[in-house]
């Protein structure tokens, strides 16, 4: 199965994120910042990433950005409770954005597209499908 590292400052949401991925067949990592994240990947190089964008240390754009020059056709997701994080990060090689909070169909549903597809062709955020519940 699709090995996938996820980079979240947060206690509680990233063990859930990392149980739903695992639900469902994948191998997780799980990272608490962006360096750790990136030594992570280099370790051990994920099919798909899923960072959070504010957190202490080094942040998730940072980390897109350094892990984009290293794998630059591997997936990434970018999640943030701040919509204008996510714009950003969609231009900073994000391949898709999920604002906080978002339903577990939606992750599921985009991850697959994702390593199924590969790196979107659109680095135009408005584009994708929105990640909130209609």
């Amino acid at each position: 199965m699709p090995h996938i590292l996820i980079i979240e400052d947060d206690e509680d949401l990233r063990p859930v994120l990392a149980g739903m991925l695992r639900a469902e067949g994948y191998t997780v990592s799980e990272e608490v910042e962006g360096a750790a994240g990136i030594d992570a990947a280099t370790e051990m190089p994920p099919d798909l990433l899923i960072t959070d964008i504010v957190m202490e240390g080094m942040e998730g754009i940072a980390a897109i950005m350094a892990l984009r020059g290293i794998y630059p056709e591997m997936p990434i997701i970018a999640i943030s409770g701040n919509n204008l994080y996510l714009k950003s990060s969609a231009g900073l090689g994000a391949d898709a954005i999920l604002l906080k909070p978002f339903r577990r169909e939606v992750l599921l549903q985009t991850v697959a597209d994702l390593l199924h597809a590969g790196r979107r062709k659109s680095s135009d955020p408005d584009a994708w499908p929105s990640p909130l519940p209609a």
